[in-house]
């Protein structure tokens, strides 16, 4: 029996307009009314979920920023991983200098970016806000910060010059087409699940998680259950247990009602 879901969001638990389908919303109210609890791991902030856990009632802690910051459901932050201060100058002015728009996220949440540029514009599709400041080279900035966004491709240059850099002291997620984030080295979904579930006393075994990009694939390590989304990346689909159908098309409701529910 599964006793928690652990759920990407972008891609996934929503459609392609950003809006839950009515199916997996019904699914995942009817996991809380069985004792199933419901998590979001996700790349959004904290703010960019407040409404999801609202909507459904969510009771336990939540993974946001890739894995950086945890939260509780009130959106207090339970624990963050911050990248430490010389990394962040030397990243941020590595970014600058290469002529790409950079967003910082500090511990607290909120997003922050020097220009408003057009790329930018992804962030808004999705959702999300940032706040524009001078400068991101000081204070709170170089000691708070948790994740650095670029709107980049992976066939642009920079992605991979970055890796080859600073692979050894930070992580590099994609979660999309324009979604690429630098993190601290430990924070993963993966790592900030294994941290929850043992506080709450539950075995990975009883772990059932749905994804569909590369930064999932932590959870998966993890987890007894692994579903991909058929629009899924193909590394994704290929450690998934079970392929369910688009996020679109409700395939996490469906899952959850087949295999989770045992409902046909």
């Amino acid at each position: 029996m599964y006793r928690l879901i652990a759920t990407d969001v972008d891609g996934t638990l929503l459609g392609n307009d950003s809006r839950m389908p009515e199916l997996n919303f019904e699914a995942l109210l009817e996991c809380r009314k069985k004792g199933i609890g419901v998590m979001l791991a996700t790349g959004k902030t904290m703010a960019g979920i407040a409404g999801l856990v609202g909507k459904l009632g969510l009771t336990l802690p939540q993974i946001t920023l890739n894995g950086s910051v945890t939260v509780s459901p009130d959106m207090k932050v339970i624990s963050a991983s911050r990248i430490d201060r010389d990394t962040y100058r030397e990243v941020t002015r590595f970014i600058r200098e290469s002529g790409y728009p950079q967003v910082v996220a500090l511990d607290d949440g909120n997003l922050y970016a020097e220009k408003l540029h057009p790329d930018l514009k992804y962030l808004y599709d999705i959702g999300e806000d940032f706040i524009k400041v001078d400068s991101i080279d000081k204070q709170p900035f170089t000691g708070n910060t948790v994740d650095i966004y670029i709107p980049i491709t992976s066939s642009d240059p920079l992605e991979g010059a970055l890796r080859q850099k600073y692979s050894q002291r930070l992580q590099f997620v994609r979660s999309g087409e324009y979604f690429f984030d630098i993190l601290n080295r430990e924070a993963t979904k993966g790592n900030a699940l294994l941290k929850i579930i043992d506080r709450l006393g539950i075995s990975p075994e009883e772990v059932a998680v749905f994804g569909d990009s590369p930064n999932d694939l932590s959870m998966f390590a993890m987890a007894g259950l692994r579903v991909a989304v058929k629009n899924s990346y193909p590394e994704v689909l290929e450690k998934a247990d079970i392929i369910t159908e688009e996020n679109y098309n409700s395939g996490l409701g469906k899952a959850v009602y087949r295999y989770i529910l045992k409902e046909s």
